[in-house]
Protein backbone atom coordinates (compact mmCIF):
# COMPACT_ATOMS: atom_id res chain seq x y z
CA UNK A 1 0.00 0.00 0.00
CA UNK A 2 0.77 3.87 -0.47
CA UNK A 3 0.08 6.74 0.74
CA UNK A 4 -2.84 8.02 -1.50
CA UNK A 5 -4.39 7.50 -5.29
CA UNK A 6 -4.26 10.39 -6.99
CA UNK A 7 -6.95 11.39 -9.38
CA UNK A 8 -7.09 13.85 -12.46
CA UNK A 9 -5.28 15.99 -13.51
CA UNK A 10 15.93 27.38 -0.17
CA UNK A 11 18.69 28.44 0.07
CA UNK A 12 20.72 30.51 1.99
CA UNK A 13 24.23 32.38 1.43
CA UNK A 14 27.29 29.76 1.15
CA UNK A 15 29.77 30.19 3.88
CA UNK A 16 33.34 31.19 2.15
CA UNK A 17 35.06 31.59 4.81
CA UNK A 18 38.57 30.18 4.66
CA UNK A 19 38.81 26.76 6.41
CA UNK A 20 41.49 24.83 7.92
CA UNK A 21 42.42 21.47 7.03
CA UNK A 22 44.05 19.58 10.31
CA UNK A 23 46.76 20.44 12.05
CA UNK A 24 49.77 18.28 11.16
CA UNK A 25 50.50 16.14 8.44
CA UNK A 26 49.87 13.02 10.54
CA UNK A 27 46.70 12.97 8.53
CA UNK A 28 44.29 10.36 10.89
CA UNK A 29 42.08 8.80 8.48
CA UNK A 30 39.18 9.94 10.30
CA UNK A 31 39.62 14.01 9.40
CA UNK A 32 40.76 13.61 5.72
CA UNK A 33 37.15 14.17 4.83
CA UNK A 34 37.05 17.35 5.85
CA UNK A 35 39.88 18.19 3.69
CA UNK A 36 37.28 18.69 0.57
CA UNK A 37 35.90 21.78 1.64
CA UNK A 38 33.89 24.55 -0.27
CA UNK A 39 34.81 28.26 -0.59
CA UNK A 40 31.84 28.98 -3.23
CA UNK A 41 29.35 31.91 -2.10
CA UNK A 42 26.33 32.06 -3.94
CA UNK A 43 23.36 34.56 -2.53
CA UNK A 44 19.92 34.42 -2.83
CA UNK A 45 18.00 31.22 -3.13
CA UNK A 46 19.54 27.89 -3.94
CA UNK A 47 19.49 25.38 -6.97
CA UNK A 48 18.65 22.00 -7.10
CA UNK A 49 22.03 20.22 -6.90
CA UNK A 50 23.07 19.92 -10.39
CA UNK A 51 26.45 18.18 -11.41
CA UNK A 52 28.08 17.57 -14.58
CA UNK A 53 28.86 13.70 -14.77
CA UNK A 54 32.17 12.96 -13.81
CA UNK A 55 34.76 11.50 -16.42
CA UNK A 56 37.39 9.31 -16.35
CA UNK A 57 36.46 6.58 -14.50
CA UNK A 58 35.31 9.18 -11.71
CA UNK A 59 32.08 8.61 -9.85
CA UNK A 60 31.66 10.98 -7.16
CA UNK A 61 30.34 14.36 -7.33
CA UNK A 62 29.74 17.76 -5.51
CA UNK A 63 31.83 19.10 -2.06
CA UNK A 64 30.92 19.07 1.20
CA UNK A 65 30.09 22.47 2.85
CA UNK A 66 29.99 23.80 6.32
CA UNK A 67 27.76 26.80 7.57
CA UNK A 68 27.60 28.89 10.83
CA UNK A 69 24.04 28.12 11.92
CA UNK A 70 22.10 31.21 13.22
CA UNK A 71 20.24 31.35 16.02
CA UNK A 72 16.90 30.70 15.34
CA UNK A 73 18.12 27.54 13.01
CA UNK A 74 17.43 23.45 13.44
CA UNK A 75 18.79 21.55 11.39
CA UNK A 76 15.89 21.06 9.53
CA UNK A 77 16.02 24.76 8.30
CA UNK A 78 19.44 23.99 6.97
CA UNK A 79 18.86 20.84 5.48
CA UNK A 80 16.44 22.67 3.23
CA UNK A 81 18.22 25.53 2.41
CA UNK A 82 20.73 23.38 0.79
CA UNK A 83 18.61 20.54 -0.35
CA UNK A 84 19.52 17.72 1.64
CA UNK A 85 17.41 15.46 4.05
CA UNK A 86 16.86 15.51 8.14
CA UNK A 87 18.35 12.30 8.20
CA UNK A 88 21.49 12.94 6.16
CA UNK A 89 22.02 16.70 8.39
CA UNK A 90 21.84 14.06 11.70
CA UNK A 91 23.96 11.43 10.66
CA UNK A 92 26.83 14.25 8.94
CA UNK A 93 26.60 16.15 12.30
CA UNK A 94 27.00 13.36 15.25
CA UNK A 95 26.82 15.67 18.73
CA UNK A 96 25.05 18.96 17.47
CA UNK A 97 21.50 19.34 18.85
CA UNK A 98 19.32 19.02 15.78
CA UNK A 99 16.50 21.60 17.52
CA UNK A 100 18.81 23.94 18.64
CA UNK A 101 22.47 24.24 17.15
CA UNK A 102 22.72 27.33 18.53
CA UNK A 103 24.05 30.87 17.05
CA UNK A 104 27.29 29.93 14.88
CA UNK A 105 27.99 26.56 15.35
CA UNK A 106 29.33 25.05 12.89
CA UNK A 107 27.48 22.82 10.59
CA UNK A 108 28.65 20.45 8.00
CA UNK A 109 26.38 20.00 4.74
CA UNK A 110 26.58 16.89 2.96
CA UNK A 111 26.59 17.85 -0.67
CA UNK A 112 28.92 15.24 -1.90
CA UNK A 113 28.07 11.95 -3.27
CA UNK A 114 28.62 8.59 -4.72
CA UNK A 115 26.83 8.47 -7.80
CA UNK A 116 24.78 5.21 -7.46
CA UNK A 117 25.64 2.26 -9.45
CA UNK A 118 25.47 2.69 -13.67
CA UNK A 119 23.62 2.85 -15.75
CA UNK A 120 23.05 6.13 -15.16
CA UNK A 121 19.86 6.71 -16.81
CA UNK A 122 16.64 8.09 -15.73
CA UNK A 123 15.35 8.05 -12.29
CA UNK A 124 17.49 5.80 -9.40
CA UNK A 125 16.35 6.14 -6.00
CA UNK A 126 18.57 4.22 -3.07
CA UNK A 127 16.00 4.07 -0.45
CA UNK A 128 18.68 3.49 2.93
CA UNK A 129 19.85 7.42 1.11
CA UNK A 130 16.84 8.55 0.96
CA UNK A 131 18.02 10.13 -1.91
CA UNK A 132 17.01 10.38 -5.90
CA UNK A 133 19.23 10.86 -8.85
CA UNK A 134 18.11 11.99 -11.80
CA UNK A 135 19.72 11.36 -15.00
CA UNK A 136 18.52 13.87 -17.76
CA UNK A 137 19.01 12.47 -21.50
CA UNK A 138 21.29 14.18 -23.93
CA UNK A 139 23.15 14.04 -27.00
CA UNK A 140 25.75 11.78 -28.10
CA UNK A 141 27.95 15.25 -28.39
CA UNK A 142 26.31 17.12 -25.14
CA UNK A 143 28.03 16.81 -21.36
CA UNK A 144 25.79 14.85 -19.33
CA UNK A 145 24.25 15.75 -15.82
CA UNK A 146 22.71 14.63 -12.55
CA UNK A 147 20.00 16.40 -10.12
CA UNK A 148 19.62 14.80 -7.19
CA UNK A 149 17.09 15.32 -4.41
CA UNK A 150 16.34 14.07 -0.66
CA UNK A 151 13.54 12.27 -0.52
CA UNK A 152 10.89 10.91 2.14
CA UNK A 153 9.80 7.14 2.01
CA UNK A 154 8.24 4.22 3.08
CA UNK A 155 8.05 3.22 6.90
CA UNK A 156 8.59 -0.01 8.14
CA UNK A 157 5.87 -1.90 7.70
CA UNK A 158 4.77 0.05 4.80
CA UNK A 159 8.06 -0.43 2.61
CA UNK A 160 8.70 1.30 -0.51
CA UNK A 161 9.37 -1.84 -3.14
CA UNK A 162 12.94 -2.08 -4.67
CA UNK A 163 12.90 -3.40 -8.99
CA UNK A 164 13.03 -1.61 -11.93
CA UNK A 165 9.62 0.26 -12.93
CA UNK A 166 9.09 3.51 -15.06
CA UNK A 167 6.58 6.58 -15.09
CA UNK A 168 3.21 5.93 -16.75
CA UNK A 169 2.01 9.40 -15.95
CA UNK A 170 2.29 12.94 -14.55
CA UNK A 171 -0.75 14.24 -12.39
CA UNK A 172 -0.59 17.71 -11.59
CA UNK A 173 -2.75 18.97 -8.72
CA UNK A 174 -3.90 15.61 -7.83
CA UNK A 175 -7.07 15.10 -5.52
CA UNK A 176 -6.22 12.38 -2.52
CA UNK A 177 -7.98 9.18 -2.06
CA UNK A 178 -6.99 7.43 0.77
CA UNK A 179 -6.62 3.17 0.83
CA UNK A 180 -9.50 1.98 3.06
CA UNK A 181 -6.25 0.18 4.63
CA UNK A 182 -5.00 3.98 5.81
CA UNK A 183 -8.28 5.23 7.04
CA UNK A 184 -8.50 1.98 9.40
CA UNK A 185 -4.58 2.35 10.15
CA UNK A 186 -5.22 5.95 11.46
CA UNK A 187 -8.98 5.41 13.31
CA UNK A 188 -6.61 2.54 15.43
CA UNK A 189 -4.56 5.56 16.33
CA UNK A 190 -8.27 7.38 17.21
CA UNK A 191 -7.37 9.85 13.84
CA UNK A 192 -10.08 10.36 11.99
CA UNK A 193 -9.09 10.63 7.81
CA UNK A 194 -10.95 11.93 4.76
CA UNK A 195 -11.79 9.36 2.52
CA UNK A 196 -10.78 12.36 -0.49
CA UNK A 197 -8.65 15.36 -0.05
CA UNK A 198 -9.09 17.47 -3.00
CA UNK A 199 -5.91 19.72 -4.48
CA UNK A 200 -4.94 22.48 -2.10
CA UNK A 201 -2.91 23.13 0.95
CA UNK A 202 -4.57 20.15 3.29
CA UNK A 203 -3.72 17.62 0.71
CA UNK A 204 -0.44 15.71 1.89
CA UNK A 205 0.22 14.60 -1.99
CA UNK A 206 1.41 18.17 -3.04
CA UNK A 207 0.81 19.66 -6.42
CA UNK A 208 2.63 17.27 -8.19
CA UNK A 209 2.48 13.54 -8.67
CA UNK A 210 4.52 11.10 -10.90
CA UNK A 211 2.93 7.60 -11.04
CA UNK A 212 4.92 4.67 -11.05
CA UNK A 213 4.16 1.06 -13.13
CA UNK A 214 3.87 -0.38 -10.02
CA UNK A 215 0.19 -0.06 -8.76
CA UNK A 216 -0.60 1.91 -6.31
CA UNK A 217 2.81 4.09 -5.90
CA UNK A 218 4.20 7.21 -6.70
CA UNK A 219 6.67 10.04 -6.50
CA UNK A 220 4.98 13.90 -5.15
CA UNK A 221 4.97 16.05 -3.37
CA UNK A 222 3.85 17.11 0.06
CA UNK A 223 2.48 19.45 2.54
CA UNK A 224 4.58 17.97 5.56
CA UNK A 225 8.09 19.35 3.49
CA UNK A 226 9.96 18.75 7.13
CA UNK A 227 9.31 14.88 6.96
CA UNK A 228 11.43 14.73 3.89
CA UNK A 229 14.54 12.23 5.10
CA UNK A 230 12.72 10.58 7.35
CA UNK A 231 10.67 6.90 7.15
CA UNK A 232 7.11 8.69 7.69
CA UNK A 233 5.26 7.39 4.10
CA UNK A 234 3.06 4.53 3.64
CA UNK A 235 5.41 3.30 0.51
CA UNK A 236 5.38 6.71 -1.73
CA UNK A 237 8.36 8.99 -2.32
CA UNK A 238 8.07 12.44 -1.13
CA UNK A 239 10.28 15.15 -2.08
CA UNK A 240 10.38 19.03 -1.48
CA UNK A 241 7.36 20.68 -2.72
CA UNK A 242 9.72 22.69 -4.87
CA UNK A 243 11.66 19.83 -5.60
CA UNK A 244 9.23 17.80 -7.11
CA UNK A 245 7.84 21.20 -9.45
CA UNK A 246 11.27 21.04 -10.78
CA UNK A 247 11.19 17.08 -11.21
CA UNK A 248 7.85 17.19 -12.72
CA UNK A 249 8.61 19.76 -15.48
CA UNK A 250 12.05 17.86 -16.24
CA UNK A 251 11.09 13.80 -16.39
CA UNK A 252 9.07 12.24 -19.36
CA UNK A 253 6.81 9.93 -19.10
CA UNK A 254 8.14 6.73 -19.65
CA UNK A 255 11.34 7.40 -18.11
CA UNK A 256 12.78 4.28 -16.02
CA UNK A 257 12.72 4.47 -12.60
CA UNK A 258 15.54 1.60 -10.53
CA UNK A 259 14.54 1.83 -6.58
CA UNK A 260 17.59 0.22 -5.10
CA UNK A 261 18.61 -0.85 -1.25
CA UNK A 262 22.47 -0.28 -0.83
CA UNK A 263 23.86 1.10 2.61
CA UNK A 264 27.37 1.07 1.21
CA UNK A 265 28.85 2.56 -2.10
CA UNK A 266 32.29 2.76 -3.23
CA UNK A 267 33.88 5.23 -5.46
CA UNK A 268 36.68 6.54 -7.48
CA UNK A 269 38.12 9.98 -7.65
CA UNK A 270 41.14 11.18 -8.96
CA UNK A 271 42.98 8.55 -7.91
CA UNK A 272 41.55 8.09 -4.18
CA UNK A 273 38.92 4.79 -3.30
CA UNK A 274 36.23 6.55 -1.27
CA UNK A 275 33.45 4.87 0.82
CA UNK A 276 29.90 6.19 1.49
CA UNK A 277 28.51 4.30 4.56
CA UNK A 278 24.16 4.53 5.60
CA UNK A 279 23.29 2.99 8.71
CA UNK A 280 20.95 -0.17 7.08
CA UNK A 281 17.19 0.52 6.95
CA UNK A 282 15.63 -1.67 10.71
CA UNK A 283 14.42 -4.52 8.07
CA UNK A 284 17.48 -5.25 7.09
CA UNK A 285 19.42 -4.99 10.59
CA UNK A 286 17.11 -6.92 12.13
CA UNK A 287 17.70 -9.71 8.67
CA UNK A 288 21.29 -9.26 8.27
CA UNK A 289 22.74 -7.49 11.03
CA UNK A 290 25.82 -5.17 9.74
CA UNK A 291 26.69 -7.33 6.26
CA UNK A 292 30.20 -6.45 4.43
CA UNK A 293 30.17 -8.42 1.76
CA UNK A 294 28.59 -5.77 -0.46
CA UNK A 295 31.53 -3.85 0.51
CA UNK A 296 34.04 -6.15 -0.14
CA UNK A 297 32.45 -6.92 -3.71
CA UNK A 298 32.38 -3.42 -4.81
CA UNK A 299 36.06 -2.88 -3.55
CA UNK A 300 37.02 -6.25 -5.46
CA UNK A 301 35.22 -4.54 -8.81
CA UNK A 302 37.62 -1.00 -8.51
CA UNK A 303 41.03 -1.49 -7.50
CA UNK A 304 43.68 -4.71 -7.87
CA UNK A 305 45.47 -3.18 -4.88
CA UNK A 306 45.82 -5.34 -2.14
CA UNK A 307 44.55 -4.01 1.09
CA UNK A 308 46.37 -4.27 4.47
CA UNK A 309 45.33 -4.45 7.61
CA UNK A 310 45.35 -0.08 8.34
CA UNK A 311 43.40 -0.22 4.98
CA UNK A 312 40.45 -2.12 6.73
CA UNK A 313 40.70 -0.63 10.01
CA UNK A 314 39.82 2.54 7.99
CA UNK A 315 36.81 0.82 6.05
CA UNK A 316 35.61 -0.53 9.24
CA UNK A 317 35.70 3.08 11.15
CA UNK A 318 33.75 4.71 8.09
CA UNK A 319 31.19 2.02 8.31
CA UNK A 320 30.53 2.19 12.27
CA UNK A 321 30.35 5.73 11.81
CA UNK A 322 27.88 5.48 9.06
CA UNK A 323 27.72 9.01 8.59
CA UNK A 324 26.68 9.15 4.76
CA UNK A 325 30.13 11.47 3.64
CA UNK A 326 32.30 10.09 1.58
CA UNK A 327 35.52 9.19 2.90
CA UNK A 328 39.07 8.43 1.46
CA UNK A 329 39.68 4.44 2.33
CA UNK A 330 42.47 3.99 0.02
CA UNK A 331 45.02 5.49 -2.80
CA UNK A 332 46.89 4.34 -5.84
CA UNK A 333 50.05 6.26 -6.27
CA UNK A 334 53.59 6.46 -7.26
CA UNK A 335 55.33 5.28 -3.82
CA UNK A 336 59.17 6.48 -3.94
CA UNK A 337 60.25 3.78 -1.73
CA UNK A 338 60.21 2.53 2.23
CA UNK A 339 60.80 6.05 4.53
CA UNK A 340 61.29 9.06 2.43
CA UNK A 341 58.39 11.90 2.54
CA UNK A 342 57.12 13.24 -0.42
CA UNK A 343 56.23 17.03 -0.84
CA UNK A 344 53.30 18.50 -2.95
CA UNK A 345 54.73 21.23 -5.09
CA UNK A 346 51.95 23.99 -5.93
CA UNK A 347 54.02 26.64 -6.91
CA UNK A 348 57.68 27.76 -8.56
CA UNK A 349 58.75 31.36 -9.47
CA UNK A 350 62.04 33.70 -10.04
CA UNK A 351 60.56 36.27 -7.58
CA UNK A 352 60.87 35.12 -3.95
CA UNK A 353 57.79 37.76 -3.69
CA UNK A 354 55.35 36.00 -5.63
CA UNK A 355 56.19 32.52 -3.98
CA UNK A 356 55.15 34.32 -0.58
CA UNK A 357 52.07 35.76 -1.30
CA UNK A 358 50.87 32.34 -2.99
CA UNK A 359 52.02 30.85 -0.05
CA UNK A 360 49.85 33.20 2.28
CA UNK A 361 46.69 32.97 0.25
CA UNK A 362 47.38 28.38 1.07
CA UNK A 363 47.99 28.74 4.85
CA UNK A 364 44.61 29.84 5.40
CA UNK A 365 43.72 26.09 4.61
CA UNK A 366 47.07 24.34 4.79
CA UNK A 367 49.39 25.07 7.72
CA UNK A 368 52.28 22.97 6.72
CA UNK A 369 53.53 25.35 3.93
CA UNK A 370 56.71 26.91 3.28
CA UNK A 371 58.67 28.52 0.52
CA UNK A 372 61.85 26.81 -0.04
CA UNK A 373 65.11 28.65 -0.63
CA UNK A 374 65.65 30.48 -3.92
CA UNK A 375 69.01 30.10 -4.37
CA UNK A 376 70.50 26.36 -6.77
CA UNK A 377 68.44 26.66 -10.12
CA UNK A 378 66.79 30.51 -8.98
CA UNK A 379 63.41 28.90 -8.72
CA UNK A 380 61.59 29.43 -5.44
CA UNK A 381 59.19 26.74 -4.69
CA UNK A 382 56.11 26.66 -2.49
CA UNK A 383 55.36 23.19 -1.08
CA UNK A 384 52.98 21.47 1.06
CA UNK A 385 53.93 18.66 3.37
CA UNK A 386 55.68 16.06 4.50
CA UNK A 387 53.54 13.21 3.85
CA UNK A 388 54.64 9.40 4.61
CA UNK A 389 50.70 8.31 3.53
CA UNK A 390 49.81 7.84 0.00
CA UNK A 391 46.16 8.10 1.05
CA UNK A 392 46.93 11.96 2.82
CA UNK A 393 49.20 12.99 -0.07
CA UNK A 394 46.46 12.39 -3.32
CA UNK A 395 43.30 14.09 -0.81
CA UNK A 396 45.43 17.08 -0.04
CA UNK A 397 46.06 17.50 -3.59
CA UNK A 398 42.27 16.60 -4.30
CA UNK A 399 41.63 19.78 -1.85
CA UNK A 400 44.19 21.69 -3.52
CA UNK A 401 42.86 21.57 -6.98
CA UNK A 402 38.98 21.68 -5.60
CA UNK A 403 39.82 25.02 -3.64
CA UNK A 404 42.04 27.04 -4.89
CA UNK A 405 42.23 25.37 -8.87
CA UNK A 406 46.29 24.14 -8.84
CA UNK A 407 47.71 20.92 -9.81
CA UNK A 408 49.87 19.90 -7.45
CA UNK A 409 53.39 18.08 -8.13
CA UNK A 410 54.85 15.38 -6.06
CA UNK A 411 58.69 16.26 -5.38
CA UNK A 412 60.95 14.48 -2.63
CA UNK A 413 61.49 16.09 0.59
CA UNK A 414 64.97 14.60 1.34
CA UNK A 415 66.61 16.20 -1.95
CA UNK A 416 68.08 19.55 -1.59
CA UNK A 417 65.86 22.67 -2.96
CA UNK A 418 68.33 22.73 -6.01
CA UNK A 419 67.65 19.33 -7.16
CA UNK A 420 64.15 18.57 -5.93
CA UNK A 421 63.58 15.74 -7.59
CA UNK A 422 59.97 15.60 -9.23
CA UNK A 423 58.98 12.13 -8.27
CA UNK A 424 55.28 11.98 -10.33
CA UNK A 425 53.79 14.62 -12.23
CA UNK A 426 49.91 15.55 -11.58
CA UNK A 427 47.88 13.13 -9.88
CA UNK A 428 45.73 12.49 -12.45
CA UNK A 429 46.49 8.67 -12.58
CA UNK A 430 43.57 6.64 -11.45
CA UNK A 431 41.82 3.41 -10.36
CA UNK A 432 39.79 1.15 -12.72
CA UNK A 433 36.45 2.35 -13.93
Amino acid sequence: MTDATPAGGGHGPWDSRPRGLPRGFSFPWWALPCLLLVASCLAGEARALTFPLPQGGNTLVGRIQYVASREEDTLLDIARRFDVGYNEMLAANPGVDPWLPGEGTRVRVPTRFILPPRPWRGIIVNLVEMRLYYFPEHGPAEPGTVVTYPIGIGREGWSTPVGEFSLVDKIEKPSWTAPLSIVEEMATEGVSVRRIIPPGPDNPLGEFALMLSEPGYFLHGTNRPFSIGMRVSHGCLRLYPEDIEELFAQVPRKAPVRIINESYKVGVEDGVLYLEAHVPLSEQRNQQGVNLTPVVKQLVEVTSQALQPADWDRIAKVIDRHSGVPAPILAECTQPGPARDRLLQVGAFRERGHAERLATRLRASLPAVRVRPCDGDGWCRVTVGPFDDCLALRTTAQAIMQEFGIEALVVDAQESAKEHAVIAGPLSQGLRP
